[in-house]
């Protein structure tokens, strides 16, 4: 079987990395925590090595992004159905294969040891012979654990669910990917397996992309440059919290996917404009928009999670911008202010899916049903961000899925219910030089108003954008 990097090596003190990743997944696998704040340092032990913090943090996001893999393996060899486990045993258990299966950097024995040793002390010794027989079991079958490859022959249904053991995934995202993608599903679906790259983006305001790498390399972090935007840098932390960087408490930069960075570059500011920012926390896209104006003009944010205000207060402030005011408002209601704004973007609450890299607990969190209940509120709140569009004026809707039910159909749908009033508006002269290189197909997408960027074509984040211009004189 293939295996997919773990990272590096722990260091001398390897159980220390894997006591910490085991509190970690337990917390995102049994209690609901999400994975992008539970390993972002916060709660790995201060005193930990770098070397061990990253082979942690790999062990957590290999474990929670191959669980629905990991869980068929363990089906085969667990007496007990995986959900009858004990929690702390079901946790010791999906991390032991993770290491076994797709770890480069751990021996079979260390996978098993370890694990014995991890499950005595958080579910006692009489779990060890147990946890011990399970992980000596799946090692002895080595490549005979290996999950089907794709046959493109095969009924919908069979393709399905191979590719669901084989990509880890639950059975009704492996439905759609295959409905929507047909052969490339299975491309789109490894590349959710693969290990997420940190990109940030530079404050222009306060530096260039250049001198922040300098800056970065002189804190201990490794910079190259993004794959297609010039403020973006992809960043090689070496464990280290980002948050303990000096830069970026300095507000030198911002953690931004490029595929986000790119919807401010589509909703194209000018100097002194309005533009609303209708779904706004935690605030990357606002301040983005901000710095791209220069901070002239007002960007209001807002956002009906009051409890999520404040991080775009904090996070505005920290990159010293004074434009944006914050304030809570239901995207899904239309403003009382009327058509206010040259710019509106909607970037609304949608499944996620196109995160799945960076967060793969979404595998377990999101459902087909809880999809499905997104499309109305998507739509509704997009109709209420067109009532704050000027004549004239644009209107931006994103977001960080896959699924053409909530993308282009969206759209559609939206074009079609406000005949006479918008239009697509194209965006091809504004697609990066180095995007379209990528993929020269995106200008077709982009000259007709929209666009799908997707992991495994375009190494970032699967995101969704659609611009769409009031009509001059068009009717309230």
């Amino acid at each position: 079987m293939s295996a997919a990097p773990a990272g590096r090596r722990p260091s001398e003190a390897p159980d220390a990395a894997r006591t910490a990743a085991v509190r970690i997944l337990h917390e995102v696998l049994e209690k609901g925590a999400y994975s992008n704040l539970a390993a972002s340092g916060a709660r790995l032990p201060a005193s930990m090595a770098a070397r061990d913090r990253a082979f942690a943090s790999a062990a957590v996001y290999g474990t929670l992004a191959r669980v629905v893999s990991i869980d068929a393996v363990l089906s085969r060899f667990s007496r007990q159905p995986v959900a009858r486990l004990q929690p702390w045993v079901r946790t010791v258990l999906r991390l032991g294969l993770w290491q076994l299966l797709w770890s480069r950097s751990v021996p079979p024995s260390a996978a098993c040891d370890t694990s014995v040793d991890l499950v005595r002390r958080f579910a006692g010794a009489g779990a060890a012979g147990y946890v011990n027989a399970v992980l000596r079991a799946a090692a002895r079958a080595g490549d005979a654990a290996a999950f089907p490859n794709d046959d493109p022959s095969a009924p919908a249904d069979v393709r399905a669910a191979a590719l669901s053991v084989r990509r880890s995934l639950p059975d009704w995202i492996a439905r759609r990917l295959l409905d929507a993608y047909g052969d490339e599903a299975d491309a789109l679906a490894e590349s959710f397996l693969g290990t997420p790259r940190l990109t940030v983006r530079t404050n222009l305001l306060r530096t260039t992309p250049e001198a922040l790498a300098a800056r970065l390399a002189d804190e201990g972090a490794a910079a190259s440059p993004g794959a297609f935007l010039p403020e973006a840098l992809a960043v090689e932390l070496g464990g280290r919290p980002v948050a303990a960087l000096p830069s970026f408490r300095e507000g030198l930069f911002f953690v931004q996917d490029e595929a986000a960075m790119l919807v401010a570059h589509l909703v194209d500011p000018a100097p002194g404009q309005a533009v609303l920012d209708a779904c706004a926390a935690p605030g990357g896209k606002s301040t983005h928009l901000a710095e791209r104006m220069g901070d002239e003009g007002r960007v209001d944010a807002r956002d009906a999670q009051e409890g999520r205000l404040g991080l775009i207060r904090d996070n505005a402030a920290r990159l010293g911008l004074s434009s944006v005011s914050v304030a809570a408002r239901d995207a899904s209601e239309p403003d009382a202010a009327g058509p206010a704004y040259d710019r509106v973007l909607a970037d609304v609450p949608c499944s996620g899916l196109g995160l799945l890299a960076k967060k793969p607990e979404i595998r377990l969190t999101m459902t087909e049903e809880r999809a499905a209940a997104l499309v109305p509120l998507q739509a509704r709140i997009l109709a209420a961000a067109a009532e704050s569009v000027r004549p004239g004026g644009l209107l931006v809707y994103s977001t960080c899925t896959v699924l053409p039910d909530e993308n282009g159909r969206q759209a559609d749908a939206f074009l079609a219910a406000q005949a006479g009033r918008f239009e697509p508006a194209p965006f091809a002269d504004l697609l990066p030089t180095r995007l379209r290189a990528l993929d020269p197909a995106l200008e077709a997408q982009a000259a007709a108003g929209r666009i799908q960027l997707l992991p495994h074509r375009h190494g970032c984040d699967g995101f969704f954008v659609a611009r769409f211009r009031r009509t001059e004189g068009s009717p309230r």
